[in-house]
């Protein structure tokens, strides 16, 4: 099968974060009848080339998407059997660069190492959540470490990211959202005499605190690699009831990233600067931050094949992270386009495709 029928075959599959599970028995059914061997681990599919080596290599691409947004913005459908179009060649649909080029790329490589000697161990792992929270990663490791990891002096891991292939991404910062709560007097908008401590203006208070904070702690915990950390307010909730209802709280919600240095203690500088009145919660477990050395061999060994490669940081995160707290270097390099995700008439450029799979080919002769 061709990338660009696979892909458009991937993209019709509706697949958002949480919501894999048909996309997940498509990729088994498709491994199967090509005489591989796939497993299902925890929402994740699993297909490993395992001989001899003391080294692995390990390939990661994400099943899940994030929504479409406005319907009417997309000049096909994002997916159903109405997707997949190609126009120049280029092919559209919700997730054709995130991350499912990487996918079909993958699965074609697949086929094609059934008949190939290896000098490495091979594992290609679709994964779920990386756009949530990195938990289909996150349990793929733990999994190869509790099984694997000891049975080789080397490992590396790609992460078929979207970098059209002329960037490799090395590390991120660590990533923490949050809810900031403060409390109030409920009333009447009638009698706002009435209202001794409003909770909004309480919190607009707290968010202009934070923002301050933010700008203090991003030169105090500038890190030399990963850069300064940053403070973004996303949202501002309230209980309000009517409009003519006073709520008793208010909450702001703010994505935090963060340094090595400031990572596991930024709560602890929010909650001394800002009181015991205001609550601070997590909304999803915090991601730490990864990185791996421009020295390192998977580094080099794409730079060996791509004169001019953009080695760099990302601006946001991914599941570098997980792999790099277990010990394994791990790079995010692949076909997608970054400047055309998460938005209407996502795309990929179907050639990007075809040499993501020879890139493949080469690192694992070469690794």
């Amino acid at each position: 099968m061709k990338p660009g029928q696979l892909l458009a075959k991937l993209v019709k599959i509706e697949s958002f974060s949480g919501q894999e599970q048909k996309l997940a028995v498509f990729i088994m059914n498709f491994a199967k009848k090509h005489g591989l061997a796939p497993e299902l681990k925890d929402g994740n599919v699993i297909i490993k080339f395992i001989g001899n080596s003391s080294k692995a290599i390990i390939f990661d691409a994400h099943m899940d998407t994030v929504k479409p947004g406005d319907l009417h913005l997309w000049k096909v459908p994002p997916f159903g059997k109405d997707s997949g179009i190609i126009e120049d060649k280029k092919l559209y649909g919700l997730g054709a660069s995130d991350d499912k080029a990487a996918i079909a790329a993958l699965l074609i490589l697949a086929v094609a190492l059934k008949k190939t000697v290896l000098t490495s161990d091979v594992f290609m792992v679709f994964v779920t959540n990386e756009e949530a929270d990195g938990s289909g990663s996150q349990s793929f490791v733990k999994h190869f470490k509790e099984k694997y990891i000891g049975d080789y002096k080397e490992i590396a891991a790609v992460l078929g990211e979207p970098t059209n292939l002329t960037s490799c991404e090395i590390g991120h910062r660590g990533n923490i959202f949050i809810k900031v709560t403060t409390a109030g007097d409920a009333g009447h908008g009638s009698n706002p005499e009435n209202i001794k401590t409003h909770a909004i203006f309480e919190n607009i208070k707290i968010i202009e605190k934070i923002i301050s904070i933010g700008n203090e702690l991003a030169d105090f915990y500038k890190d030399p690699i990963l850069l300064s950390p940053s403070f973004c307010l996303t949202g501002i909730q309230s209980g309000q009831s009517s409009p003519s209802a006073v709520p008793s709280i208010c909450s702001s919600t703010w994505d935090i990233r963060t340094t090595p240095k400031l990572h596991n203690k930024v709560i602890d500088v929010l909650k001394e600067k800002l009181g015991s009145q205001v609550k601070i919660e997590y909304l999803m477990a915090p991601s730490p931050f990864g990185y791996t050395s421009p020295n390192s061999k998977i580094v080099h060994l794409l730079q060996s094949h791509l004169h001019g490669l953009d080695v760099k940081i990302s601006p946001g995160a991914n599941d570098i992270c997980f792999f790099t707290d277990a010990g394994i270097d791990a790079v995010a390099f692949g076909p997608g386009q970054k400047d055309v995700i998460h938005r209407e008439n996502e795309f990929v450029e179907l050639e990007k495709v075809f040499q993501s799979i020879q890139m493949c080919k080469k690192l694992i002769k070469e690794f």
